[in-house]
């Protein structure tokens, strides 16, 4: 048996550095700006920009939130320090929360559905229903989310004491996590289904809602590589982000690449071995003819060929910084990806909504950093109930 010594933190000694929050702040100001600018000039523009905002980074914050349920579930020795950083992105799901209300608000602004009256999918496409079940589905698996987070902050309590963590308190954190995952797809799929799908009323998918929570879970992993590779020295984590394990995260940012690319051509093989021409509508466009099939085309090789072809490098996982190029270029694909599945059903002869909009992704983003930084400095740097799990593989030593 290994009986290795860790010095494990029990208080959190990060101090966020000022030019950070600076960037932050300043990022979150010129995004908001430049959604407003976007909603003056052109109301619908700064809806949808704000509907790809929200796809985006609902797509990217509870999937890496959702790493830690998933690694929580499959008893995962190495990822203490990984999951705490994912249990960082819970202070941003007020944002997120934030931002579905204001859609839901003012749906009739941008989906073509709430224009027309159709008998066949009024049941599911009236306002009401869809508040109510959007509301229900993301307030719930919030409210999940928070519990686990609370219960392992619960554990970190215990080990900073010296008490032992109870088993009862690992297989009820197991049993959590795994009623977790389960809702994270219902509540995914609705996202899909209301926000993305519905834009495009006639045209239905049962692959689209797996494709949509894949993908969050890949760019999820990417934020956290990319959080991990510049944050693990100053949150004091540092030893346990060696080259082992972002190989390890690379490894899933390339298994997820090569899912979601099946998933992708599954989409199209469905249509073409069952011959529905009528579903082709939603794909020709973006992928086949017109103005869109360049953007289309870029931001599939962007978020998922080329991660899947450079990831292949053992050379490349193991160095954390050539590691989060590789991430960053993931979430700049995967954004793409989604402007494109979003704007040609709203406006399929504009290539581009206005360009001050796009700033409104830096708003996001510099508001998930600081939601993450602001939880680092509160709490210990690693889950010490992820830690008890490695209990039986080494002597692990409580550093005050």
């Amino acid at each position: 048996m290994n009986t290795e010594r860790i010095q494990i933190p029990t208080e959190s000694s990060f101090k966020p550095p000022a030019a950070l929050w600076a960037v932050c702040t300043l990022a979150v100001a010129i995004g908001a700006g430049g959604l407003v600018a976007a909603f003056a000039a052109n109301p619908r523009d700064g809806w949808l920009w704000l509907l790809i905002d929200f796809t985006v980074f609902a797509g990217i914050g509870i999937g890496a939130l959702m790493w830690a349920a998933v690694f929580r579930v499959a008893q995962a020795r190495w990822t203490p320090a990984l999951n705490r950083l994912a249990h960082g992105i819970l202070y941003f799901m007020p944002v997120l929360f934030a931002a579905m209300i204001l859609l839901l608000m003012g749906v009739r602004n941008y989906a073509p559905w709430t224009h027309h009256h159709d008998p066949l999918r009024e049941a599911w496409l009236n306002v009401p229903f869809m508040v109510a079940r959007n509301l229900f589905s993301f307030g719930l698996l919030w409210a999940l989310l928070a519990v686990l987070v609370r219960w392992t902050l619960g554990a970190d309590a215990r080990w900073k004491r010296g008490e032992a963590i109870p088993q009862r308190e690992q297989f009820r954190m197991t049993a959590l996590g795994t009623g977790t995952v389960f809702w994270f797809t219902i509540a995914a799929s609705i996202i899909s289904y209301d926000f993305i799908m519905s834009l495009s009323p006639e045209w239905a998918s049962t692959m689209f809602a797996p494709y949509y929570w894949v993908t969050s879970l890949y760019t999820g992993m990417a934020a956290l590589v990319v959080m991990a590779a510049f944050l693990k020295k100053a949150v004091n984590a540092e030893r346990f982000f060696g080259p082992a394990r972002f190989h390890d995260m690379g490894n899933l940012l390339l298994g997820f690449s090569l899912l979601s690319m099946g998933m992708f051509f599954a989409q199209y093989l469905t249509i073409w071995y069952e011959n529905l021409p009528e579903e082709t509508f939603f794909i020709v466009p973006r992928y086949y003819r017109g103005i869109w099939p360049p953007v289309g085309w870029a931001a599939f090789l962007m978020g998922y060929m080329i991660p899947f072809i450079v990831l292949q490098s053992v050379r490349l996982k193991r160095n954390p910084v050539q590691n989060a190029t590789v991430s960053v270029l993931i979430l700049a694909g995967v954004a793409m990806e989604r402007y494109v599945l979003i704007v040609p059903s709203v406006e399929p002869d504009r290539l581009m909504l206005h360009p001050l909009g796009a700033l409104s992704l830096l708003a996001f983003a510099g508001a998930m950093v600081m939601a993450v930084c602001l939880f680092m400095t509160r709490h210990a740097p690693v889950s010490a109930a992820d830690m008890d799990l490695m209990r039986s593989d080494m002597k692990l030593e409580v550093l005050s």
